[in-house]
């Protein structure tokens, strides 16, 4: 995968990957234009994320633990290697994007029990983050509540959450 670090992320729910992957499979399809979403730039779902699931369990981030589940593109991942990127490369999906994880379900209960008393504390809390140093207080609180209402909908409704990432 070819990390941009102004890659766009969307939090959305939808049932299964396989109702992902069906909206994937139209070249023109887009995650966050068919389920309802929630525009994050830059919020990664393996650190940044984590770092507010952290802060909402109270415990210190930790790097690493359980990866996101690889939902699109579909087939084999290619060997990375140090050479130039070829012509073929450059048309890989896998290189290309976009790229779609489910998060698990234990994120998504996580992200649903937020109260909003708490949202002033855990955005103080997420902004120490070096990643969001950038954004206001205000903006990581807004950022809170709606992937929270996200998340508490996906619960209600039996479904997942996703994160697509393109550039």
């Amino acid at each position: 995968m070819i990390l941009d670090l102004d890659l766009q992320t969307d939090y959305f729910r939808a049932a299964d990957e396989t109702a992902v992957r069906t909206v994937l499979a139209d070249k023109e399809g887009k995650p966050a234009e068919a389920f309802e979403s929630v525009r994050a730039r830059r919020i990664d779902p393996t650190t940044v994320l984590r770092r507010l699931v952290a802060a909402v369990e109270i415990k210190e981030f930790e790097a690493g633990g359980t990866p996101d589940r690889s939902v699109w593109p579909t087939g084999p991942q290619p060997w990375v290697t140090e050479d130039e990127p070829t012509e073929v490369d450059r048309e890989n999906p896998w290189m290309t994007g976009p790229w779609v994880v489910e998060l698990s379900d234990e994120t998504r209960d996580v992200l649903a029990a937020i109260e909003r008393k708490r949202l002033p504390e855990l955005a103080a809390r997420w902004g120490r983050a070096e990643e969001l140093r950038p954004l206001a207080t205000a903006e990581l609180v807004q950022l809170i509540h709606r992937l929270g209402v996200l998340a508490r909908r996906a619960q209600k409704a039996q479904q997942h959450l996703y994160c697509c990432l393109s550039g």
